[in-house]
């Protein structure tokens, strides 16, 4: 008996360690992917700005190319020549500041046509597969006449638009600044006169579609990224999965030697004392006490076979019941059922039957049935039920028998609805530890209603015990 609770120490020892690797594991696995998703999240968006930075870079030389052409600079210097007109007739006082700009405007509106079908015929041979607009505004008009008098023709914020596509300069980029620097000597009244032009210019660009198309260029990128990330995922899923359901067989396993060995010790216990007072020569001599102890060692084998049984029959899935299936009416059945159960429980157990009498059969095996249905009811006196109530009716809308056993037992938190029907499975909360039995009676129950089509459920609070609901078809499929 020693050595027995040696190995189960060993085996509790090396449980638990297993139980603290599989926290690590899994912890370790998270936290893993978490970094594996924010290095590949960090490795996208670089790749996006560097994509962004390079279409921007190609919009921004393509624009410059065309500015550079000989038709642009030919159409700005028609508005060029004609603004320094405007600007001597200003020096002559024949015109006011506000009539220079507006002449300018004036003079631009052809020439912008003119640029805007120039710009958007070169901007389409650069195959750039984006709609960039872009604009020159004037930002700064000052002229310096000869004794270093300035005057200002655009204020600050107040900027003027020249040429291209008039958008909100917020949303531009900025390609250049440039200043048309000029000194300029005319005739004022048959007199020499003179002035210095500082004209300032900036050129604004916009990519109404850099998003969309950065984006195309990356979808490649981004399909191969999103499948890895979900083949990564998947991946973790299944390992914790697997896990998990490692560690639960685990736990099953032990809390199944557990049980096994407590049902185990005492018939073996009993059959050790029993051999010894056979050997003891006192016993040899008196027959009644040899008598006695013979039938201590039967009774002890029986239950060790009881044992064995009761392992090997609950233990089989609905694939290995064969049933021998006959139509019967429910209510002599379960009626008979119940009142013999009454009778080899306790007398301290009060039992409400409510079996409805109907013209409705059952196509069912009554031997396999009935053990469902004991099954269960031991599981209420077991875990507490001191009022049971069988209630049986038929659900005519649903063509189901419908079998309700509710008990006032301990109950159970909505977490153990499901693993209580699992092989082996039995409640290990630490109130709960003196319940015997292997975990195999629900398991055998739930397979027997499966193999009769059926549907077998519980409902249960804490403390304020549980109700199983067997449902059975009418008819086979």
């Amino acid at each position: 008996m020693k050595n027995v609770k040696d190995s189960l120490g060993i085996y509790f020892y090396k449980f638990t360690a297993m139980q603290l690797k599989s926290k690590i594991l899994i912890l370790g696995a998270i936290i893993t992917l978490l970094a594996l998703t924010a290095i590949q999240g960090y490795l996208i968006y670089n790749t996006y700005e560097l994509k962004k930075s390079a279409f921007t870079i190609d919009a921004r030389n393509a624009i410059a190319v065309i500015y550079g052409q000989k038709q642009v600079d030919s159409l700005m210097w028609d508005y060029r020549n004609d603004f320094l007109k405007q600007l001597e007739s200003y020096k002559k006082g024949q015109i006011t500041k506000p009539q220079v700009l507006e002449n300018l405007k004036e003079k631009v509106e052809p020439i912008n046509v003119l640029f805007n079908d120039f710009y958007n015929e070169e901007i389409k041979k650069n195959n750039l597969k984006a709609d960039i607009k872009c604009k020159i505004i004037v930002t700064q008009i000052q002229i310096v006449d000869s004794l270093g008098l300035k005057t200002d023709f655009v204020q600050k914020d107040n900027n003027i638009f020249l040429l291209g596509e008039n958008f909100d300069s917020t949303e531009a980029i900025l390609i250049n600044n440039s200043t048309w620097q000029q000194d300029h000597d005319f005739i004022n009244e048959g007199n020499p006169d003179a002035f210095g032009l500082n004209f300032k210019t900036s050129i604004y660009m916009n990519i109404l579609n850099w998003k969309q198309n950065v984006l195309k260029v990356m979808a490649g990128l981004l399909f191969i990224s999103v499948l890895l990330f979900i083949f990564v995922l998947s991946l973790l899923y299944y390992s914790i999965y697997n896990l998990l359901k490692q560690k639960k067989l685990a736990e099953i396993k032990t809390d199944f030697i557990n049980n096994i060995t407590h049902e185990l010790k005492t018939p073996l216990s009993t059959l050790a004392i029993a051999t010894k007072t056979l050997t003891n020569r006192f016993a040899q001599d008196d027959k009644a006490i040899a008598e006695d102890t013979i039938k201590t060692i039967n009774r002890q084998n029986r239950r060790l076979q009881n044992i064995v049984d009761e392992f090997l029959s609950n233990s089989v899935s609905s694939e290995d019941i064969k049933l021998n299936e006959e139509e019967f009416f429910p209510y002599n059945f379960l009626n008979n059922l119940v009142e013999d159960f009454k009778m080899s429980s306790a007398t301290d157990i009060e039992f409400i039957k409510n079996i409805e009498k109907n013209e409705v059969s059952i196509l069912a095996d009554k031997f396999y049935l009935g053990t469902a249905l004991l099954n269960i009811l031991n599981n209420a006196v077991k875990y507490g039920g001191k009022k049971i109530e069988f209630t049986y009716i038929f659900d005519k809308e649903s063509r189901l028998h419908i079998i309700y056993i509710k008990d006032n037992g301990i109950g159970m938190s909505s977490k153990y609805k499901k693993q209580i029907f699992e092989k082996f499975y039995r409640i290990s909360e630490k109130d709960r530890h003196n319940y015997k039995g292997l975990g195999l009676g629900l398991y055998y129950s739930n397979q027997i209603i499966k193999v009769h089509k059926g549907e077998l459920s519980v409902k249960s609070k804490i403390k304020e015990g549980s109700t199983f609901i067997i449902k059975i078809p009418t008819q086979q499929p």
